[in-house]
């Protein structure tokens, strides 16, 4: 049924894109590109493996695809794209291939340095992305013309080979893969937000900020909870919840380029929030961005030094100062990091067990999350991807199947 279906889209590939190598003049088509570059062998030979992917791409528009080159694929031990990759994960690696692939043709030149741009790709299945128009990936040129991406939980990637042109669009080398952006909990545990973490745990909010799709979220780092103490931490839940709500922008996902100072932005909790410039420094209010764009599965995150109070909307901040006074008036700075307690334990729990001669408690491994991938769609399913084998449609070589790619018809 498989080979009859794909058969079926081979004819209609040639029936709609006859004539079009007269229209692209001497340009490769994707597959000749590839195996024309040698340290391109192992995506060449995962694109084989898994020519669904192809299915994905658009028709027309063209494409940008971001190719890890081989000793890219040499680092996946060492990430959470490991287990997947170990057991052929079809799902996630042909999931993990579309956020390597970006809608339009996107030339290294184009690129600002120093001011990000963040670029839609082909990632959209909703295990995986819960944001309007395609999970994203951001595109950033550094000093000496270094241009970089970055992806999920901050990973990092950079351009090696720039604009090499095809028949569809353009292939773009990069040393690393990209990971796509994992769910609120992970990110969290990731960047070390855990007081963050546990006072959605404590608002019972976790669901709601994790699922819900195109959020936008400010971050209290934990320092801004330890200086709070008891005034956040003896909230009740709905006044705890209000403060969390007044740390999201709902149904949009607003990244570092579009707080301009002076811009004011209305809160799912009902109040504003005002953007302000002084100097490098951007304040939320009267809390200052530590770390921006945090790519999340369903938005973007990124990390203040203050707890922002609903009551005290419109706080002026103090440029001045190291750091800033906190916005609540009670409070009481502590050792301890408020809310960490309301963390679900998921490794190495202590558990209770019975003997014959009475009970005693036990110190186990009570995982109830994979303790080997930090990586995470939305339905908390583990990662991993394994090295493609020359299996199935991946020995056919050049002339092995022919696919629609960016108006183009191509050979893999």
């Amino acid at each position: 049924m498989r080979t009859q279906s794909w058969r079926a889209f081979v004819v209609a590939a040639v029936g709609l894109f006859a004539g079009v190598e007269a229209q692209t003049g001497s340009l490769q088509d994707l597959g000749s590109l590839l195996a024309d570059q040698k340290n391109l062998t192992t995506f060449y030979s995962l694109i084989k493996k898994y020519p669904d992917i192809l299915l994905k791409l658009p028709s027309q528009s063209g494409v940008t695809i971001l190719a890890p080159n081989n000793d890219a694929f040499d680092k996946i031990p060492y990430t959470q794209l490991n287990a997947a990759f170990e057991n052929n994960d079809q799902d996630t690696i042909i999931n993990v291939l579309s956020y390597h692939i970006l809608q339009g043709q996107k030339m290294a030149d184009q690129l600002i340095p120093g001011t990000p741009v963040f670029l839609p790709t082909l990632l959209n299945d909703a295990k995986w992305s819960n944001v309007t128009g395609g999970q994203n990936v951001e595109n950033v040129k550094q000093a000496g013309d270094v241009v970089v991406f970055v992806s999920g939980q901050g990973s990092r990637a950079t351009l090696t080979q720039a604009d090499l042109s095809f028949s569809g669009g353009v292939v773009q080398v990069i040393d690393s893969l990209l990971i796509p952006p994992t769910n609120l909990t992970s990110t969290t545990t990731a960047f070390n937000l855990t007081s963050y973490q546990g006072s959605l745990y404590a608002a019972d909010q976790l669901s709601n900020f994790t699922d819900t799709p195109n959020y936008t979220l400010f971050a209290p780092n934990n320092a801004a909870f330890q200086a709070l103490g008891s005034a956040i931490s003896s909230m009740s839940v709905e006044d705890l919840t209000s403060v969390l709500d007044f740390h999201v922008l709902p149904n949009q996902v607003i990244f570092s380029t579009a707080l301009k100072n002076g811009t004011t932005w209305t809160t799912k909790q009902g109040g504003n929030i005002t953007v302000r410039h002084s100097g490098n420094n951007v304040f939320i209010d009267s809390s200052q961005l530590l770390t921006t764009d945090i790519l999340l599965a369903n938005g973007v995150l990124h990390v203040i030094d203050n707890v922002l109070n609903p009551q005290g909307a419109g706080a002026i901040p103090n440029p001045d100062l190291p750091t800033q006074v906190p916005a609540f008036a009670s409070a009481s700075p502590v050792a301890d990091l408020p809310f960490t307690t309301a963390i679900p334990c998921t490794e190495s729990c202590p558990v209770s067990s019975t003997s014959g001669s009475g009970s005693s408690t036990a110190s186990v491994n009570a995982a109830t999350t994979s303790s080997s991938s930090a990586f995470t769609t939305r339905s908390s399913s583990g990662l991993g991807v394994a090295m493609a084998r020359e299996t199935g449609l991946a020995g056919m070589g050049k002339a092995g199947l022919m696919v629609a790619l960016g108006g183009a018809v191509m050979m893999i």
